[in-house]
């Protein structure tokens, strides 16, 4: 069975501590056109991770929960702030058939602290519904920005 699959946008705004301008903070799981097949990455002979799949992987309780959890644990770095640091920070994990994340990566950073706290949230992220393929729970890999605006 072949569909397009387009992964969701989610924005949002925190609050900062230091004074200033509050830091705008964006986050987006980065959109995907490809053709879903039952094909996935084996990863050193174990286990198959889906890049693609029927039901893609999703925060527990949906974007409106997942922009609450990063408005709650996203500091902006004042390494950051005092450089004027904004931009994008890419990053990629695995989230497991059992919802953990796993195999968290940079892709790429912007500097200033930000890319050690967008790592540092996802790490600490709760378990999230893992996607599926043919109706079975699989491994499926994400990909997400995080744009960071002072």
């Amino acid at each position: 069975m072949k569909k397009a699959l387009f992964l969701s946008l989610a924005l949002f705004v925190f609050a900062c501590e230091s004074e200033g301008p509050e830091p705008e903070v964006e986050s987006e799981i980065l959109e995907v056109q490809e053709q879903v097949s039952d094909e996935a990455v084996s990863v050193d002979g174990e286990q198959e991770i889906f890049l693609v799949v029927e039901k893609p992987a999703q925060f527990a309780g949906g974007h409106d929960a997942w922009n609450n959890f990063l408005k709650n644990q996203l500091t902006y770095p004042a390494q950051a702030r005092q450089m004027g640091v904004e931009g994008r920070v890419f990053l990629t994990f695995v989230v497991q058939p059992d919802g953990e994340l796993t195999d968290h990566q940079l892709v790429r950073g912007i500097g200033g602290g930000c890319d050690e706290e967008a790592l540092r949230v996802i790490k600490e992220s709760p378990y999230w519904n893992p996607g599926q393929q043919r109706g079975k729970k699989v491994a499926t890999r994400m990909s997400l920005a995080i744009t960071i605006k002072l």
